[in-house]
């Protein structure tokens, strides 16, 4: 039964609403939202990718190579798509070839070791009233010059392995990875063609990557059902088939999101579910019924 509170927005939503008729193939069938005083309703969705990724490079250059086509499994970090990097390769060569490079740290740590030897020698026979404090000043000037030395080509070995490590960085930002498993829905472009993050617009990308061993269906329920369903709830979906001959498939989803807000204009609150479909998997994009039975939602 209905409480008297509540029968006044339930008699708005006592209609029965042709959402449409979608064909799909030979066999067609009317899919409906039906609510009604005292019964459950069916709502209209569609079964989504769980995720699609639309991508494009951080960089701007040439496309030198694709690495995927369109149907490929990826995986989450696997390359799919590689830009132009010859010059930055050349730069990364040189850095590493200077940063490998230990002639000069050793002819200058030589040097120092040499200039610090002569100053502890003279500074001990200066002890002795053998040498003079000018020549124990002068060979400590010179070994602090020597030391000075090896510490600047120290730095300056750090200097190159730091642009080195710039340059694999940017090496690292030309090649464009999956953030996920899942599935190359979409290359929008081909090998030597520019690319430039900069000029893009939010709706421009070149590769897709969706995720569908799960599915997600949005619905928008009437506001007074915003109490009776609650995350984790398991509702069922029905997808009718090509075949008017055969029944409509049903499938499991779990409640993942209820919007904590009913939206003033419509009266309706936003609901979203997650339908495993590793088994038997559905095509996503796939028209579905959501059951809700009378009285909320119970598990």
């Amino acid at each position: 039964m209905i409480s008297s509170a509540l029968y006044p927005q339930f008699v708005a939503f006592r209609v029965i609403a042709i959402i449409g008729s979608l064909s799909l193939g030979g066999g067609s069938a009317l899919f409906s939202q039906e609510v009604a005083s005292g019964e459950g309703m069916s709502v209209l969705t569609y079964l989504e990718p769980y995720r699609s990724i639309e991508m494009s490079p951080a960089e701007s250059g040439i496309i030198r190579e694709i690495l995927v086509k369109e149907g490929d499994h990826v995986i989450k970090g696997q390359p799919l798509l590689r830009l132009d990097d010859e010059t930055i390769e050349a730069r990364l060569a040189v850095a590493m070839a200077q940063a490998d490079n230990m002639g000069g740290i050793n002819a200058a740590e030589s040097e120092y070791q040499l200039q610090k030897d002569r100053y502890e020698k003279l500074a001990k026979l200066e002890s002795r009233d053998v040498s003079s404090e000018f020549e124990v000043q002068r060979a400590l000037a010179t070994m602090k010059t020597a030391e000075g030395r090896y510490t600047e080509a120290l730095e300056q070995k750090r200097v190159f392995q730091l642009q080195a490590d710039q340059a694999r960085a940017e090496l690292e930002r030309r090649v464009l990875k999956s953030p996920i498993d899942g599935i190359v829905a979409e290359i929008v472009k081909d090998i030597a063609e520019p690319v430039s993050p900069i000029e893009s617009s939010r709706d421009e990308y070149l590769i897709r990557v969706v995720k569908v061993d799960q599915l997600q269906a949005v619905a928008h329920l009437p506001g007074t059902w915003a109490g009776r369903i609650r995350e984790g709830d398991e509702i069922e979906l029905q997808i009718a088939s090509r075949d008017a001959a055969v029944p409509a498939r049903v499938m499991v989803g779990k409640v993942e999101f209820v919007s904590p807000v009913i939206d003033s204009a419509s009266n309706t609150v936003r609901l979203r579910l997650i339908v495993d479909n590793i088994k038997d998997p559905v095509r996503a994009g796939t028209p579905a019924q959501l059951i809700l039975p009378a009285g909320g939602v119970s598990n």
